[in-house]
């Protein structure tokens, strides 16, 4: 009989994402295997903790002297559901919406970039990453004829709510990476993601000035 499915907080899935292309990028350098030790190192952890979050996957490849490297891959995609195909949008075409089109490598990590979306006349019908931008206009048929169930929100912050009611009026998206400065008020359970750029450059600032006070 099938034991029941161990559920994952969200910060280990962050950190099995981080392992998923450490291994890989180990893999790529033709190494076959790897120790607790190595991959911690490698991410900046302890092995303890590595241990215990692969300790909440199956089938990790564990051998003697650690893990066979593509068989802690395949756990790490099973346990995320990247052999799932899930269906995600961008809002906003500007730099940062088109960037994030043109080279985050969503079809190698379970996600199918449908379309990309914005309400300037000017991009609206011009390519980008082999997709012509849409207008915002059509967002609430599109969601739900592509079963789109993510949102990448590139878009001004005082259209950020707005934006986010609107694509929420309606079934189909249960998680928003937002890009925007504005803290969003969804319903319960759906997930929101931060991913405010200019903070991650304060918060480096802020900590390699302290080292240097050291």
């Amino acid at each position: 009989m099938k034991g029941k499915e161990r559920k994952i907080s969200r910060p280990t899935a962050g950190r099995l994402s981080e392992y998923l292309l450490i291994l890989e990028q180990h893999l790529k350098n033709s190494r076959d295997t790897i120790s607790s030790k190595e991959l911690a190192d490698l991410y900046g952890n302890t092995p303890s903790q590595v241990r215990q979050d692969l300790f909440q996957i199956e089938n990790t490849g564990r051998i003697r002297h650690g893990y066979n490297v593509r068989t802690l891959i395949a756990a790490i995609r099973e346990k995320l559901g990247i052999e799932k195909t899930t269906n995600l949008i961008i809002i906003g075409c500007g730099k940062l919406g088109s960037a994030i089109a043109e080279h985050v490598p969503f079809s190698s990590y379970g996600m199918n970039l449908m379309g990309i979306f914005d309400n300037d006349p000017s991009i609206i019908g011009t390519e980008v990453s082999r997709l012509i931008v849409e207008d915002v206009k059509t967002l609430d048929k599109i969601i739900k004829k592509r079963a789109i169930s993510i949102a990448a929100l590139c878009v001004p912050p005082p259209a950020a709510q707005e934006v986010t009611d609107r694509i929420l009026a309606g079934e189909g998206i249960r998680g928003i990476l937002n890009y925007t400065q504005l803290r969003l008020k969804v319903p319960v359970g759906i997930v929101v993601k931060d991913s405010q750029i200019v903070c991650s450059f304060m918060q480096l600032a802020f900590f390699s000035n302290q080292e240097n006070k050291k």
